[in-house]
C-alpha cells in the first residue's frame, strides 16, 4: 500500500512542479523549505539536544500549543522544541505564539527522499502529531530513527472518517507506528479504533482548546474597552463573532427586533472573512441599521446601532464586554467555530445546531447549562430576548459558561506527561 502511496504523491508532485517553481519565481513560500531545505539561518547545535517536533496543519492547531511546549519546557527544559506547519498563516501565528519553539519553518513534501532529508537533519526524539495530521512518509521515516511518535489532541470528525475508512487498510499501516495516542473524546477513539489503531495506546484526556482559551485569558478591563469602542457604558451590548455567509441577515434581522425592545442596545458583528464585509453592508442598508466600520471609529461615542469589526485579532478580547454573545458559522452548516472563547468571560453562548467541529465544547456548554443553541433566526431572537431581559439569568448563565470552562484545565500536563513517559520507553 506504501508502494501506491508513493506512485499516488509522486504524481501529484510532478503535475504541480510547474506551478510550484513559478510561486518560488515570484514570492516567498517557503518553497525551499517544502523541498526539504532547512532555513538558512538554522544552527546546527539545535539538533545536538533532544528535539521534539511539533507538526501542525494551520493556525487553529498551532494555537493550541502554547500551554502544551510551555509545559513540556517546564518539565523538560533541556528538550528543543521545532514546530512546523503546512500554511504560511500557521507558520506565521507559531512565530508569533511560540516563544519557547526554537525553530518554525514548513513541513517537507511527504515524499521519500524530501522527508528523509529533513529528518536525518533533525533527528527528533519524538514527532508530535497535533490533531489528524497524518503524514504516511514522514510517520514512517521517523520511526525508521528509532524515535517516539505522539497524537496530541487527536480527533477524527465524521467528515473525515468515511475517507479514512475507504483506506483502511493503509491507514492501519500507518497507526500501527504511532506509539501513543492522545485522543480527545471517547467518540474520537472508537473511530481511531475501527481504522486500526492498538486499543491499548489510545487515552481519551479531553479537549487541549480548553487549556488554550485560559492561556490566553486575561482580566480585560471590560469599561475601557467598552469606551474605546464608543459603546455607552450602560448600554446592553451584543457580540456576534465568526459570522458567515447566510448569518448575517438572520442575526441583524433578530438585532433589528430587539432594537425596538431595547432601544439602548448596540452591536458588534465580526464576519468570520474580511471579503465578506461589503456584502454585510449592503444587507445592513437594506435593513435601515446605522453602522460604522471599527477603522472608523475616532474615540468619539458612536451613534450608530452596529459596529462592523474590520480588524484581526481583537474578537476574543471583545466578547468580554458583551452582554450575550452569539458565534457563528453554527446556523449554516460550516461546523462552527470557537464558542468557548466568550465561555470564559463569563458570557452566555448562543450558537447554532451546526457545531460538529466543537461537539465536545458544545457538550461542555450545553450540560453546564452556560450554552443556549438556538435551531434559527426565531428562536435565536426569543432567547437574546429573554436574557437581554432578564440580569439575573443572564448572569446565572455566564457563571454557569466559565466554570464549565474552568472544569475542563488540566489537559496539556496530561498530554505533556504522557509524552514524557513514551520518551523514557525503551
Amino acid at each position: 500500500m506504501y508502494l501506491l502511496y508513493n506512485i499516488f504523491i509522486t504524481l501529484v508532485f510532478l503535475i504541480f512542479s510547474p506551478y510550484l517553481f513559478i510561486r518560488a519565481l515570484f514570492g516567498r513560500h517557503g518553497i525551499s523549505e517544502r523541498l526539504g531545505w532547512l532555513p538558512k539561518n538554522t544552527k546546527n547545535r539545535l539538533f545536538q539536544k533532544e528535539v521534539i517536533w511539533f507538526h501542525t496543519a494551520s493556525v487553529g492547531e498551532v494555537k493550541i500549543l502554547p500551554p502544551v511546549i510551555h509545559s513540556l519546557k517546564k518539565k523538560s527544559p533541556d528538550s528543543v522544541v521545532v514546530v512546523t506547519s503546512l500554511t504560511k498563516t500557521g507558520k506565521a501565528c507559531a512565530k508569533k505564539i511560540l516563544k519557547d519553539a526554537e525553530l518554525v519553518f514548513y513541513p517537507p513534501i511527504d515524499i521519500g527522499f524530501l522527508v528523509k532529508r529533513v529528518v536525518k537533519k533533525i533527528k527528533p526524539k519524538a514527532l508530535v502529531l497535533v490533531e489528524t495530521e497524518i503524514w504516511p512518509n514522514l510517520i514512517r521515516e521517523v520511526k525508521r530513527k528509532k524515535a517516539k511518535i505522539v497524537v496530541i489532541n487527536g480527533r477524527l470528525s465524521s467528515k473525515s472518517f468515511p475517507l479514512y475508512f475507504r483506506f483502511k487498510r493503509f491507514f492501519s499501516e500507518v497507526l500501527s507506528f504511532v506509539d501513543i495516542f492522545c485522543m480527545r473524546t471517547e467518540e474520537d477513539s472508537q473511530r481511531a479504533i475501527i481504522l486500526g489503531a492498538n486499543p491499548d495506546k489510545i487515552k481519551v484526556l479531553g479537549n487541549l482548546k480548553f487549556d488554550q482559551i485560559l492561556s490566553s485569558f486575561s482580566t480585560h478591563p471590560k469599561e475601557m474597552l467598552k469606551k474605546s469602542f464608543g459603546v455607552d457604558l450602560h448600554s446592553k451590548l451584543i457580540v456576534a463573532g465568526s459570522i458567515r455567509e447566510g448569518e448575517g441577515k438572520i442575526v441583524l434581522n433578530a438585532f433589528l427586533r430587539l432594537k425596538k425592545e431595547f432601544p439602548n442596545l448596540s452591536l458588534i458583528l465580526a464576519p468570520r472573512h474580511m471579503k465578506r464585509l461589503k456584502e454585510i453592508e449592503k444587507i445592513l442598508h437594506s435593513l435601515g441599521l446605522k453602522f460604522i466600520r471599527r477603522t472608523e471609529l475616532k474615540n468619539q461615542k458612536v451613534k450608530e446601532d452596529v459596529i462592523l469589526l474590520d480588524t484581526l485579532g481583537e474578537l476574543f478580547s471583545l466578547y468580554s464586554c458583551a452582554d450575550v454573545a452569539f458565534v457563528g458559522g453554527s446556523l449554516v452548516p460550516k461546523g462552527g467555530h470557537n464558542i468557548l472563547e466568550p465561555a470564559i468571560f463569563g458570557v452566555p453562548v448562543l450558537f447554532g445546531p451546526h457545531t460538529e467541529n466543537f461537539k465536545f465544547a458544545k457538550d461542555v456548554l450545553l450540560s453546564s447549562g452556560g450554552g443556549i443553541m438556538v435551531k434559527d433566526g426565531e428562536e435565536l431572537y426569543q432567547k437574546l430576548f429573554l436574557l437581554l431581559k432578564n440580569d439575573k439569568l443572564k448572569k446565572d448563565l455566564g457563571n454557569r459558561a466559565k466554570e464549565a470552562v474552568q472544569s475542563q484545565r488540566g489537559v496539556s500536563d496530561e498530554t505533556v506527561e504522557l509524552l514524557l513517559k513514551t520518551l523514557d520507553e525503551k
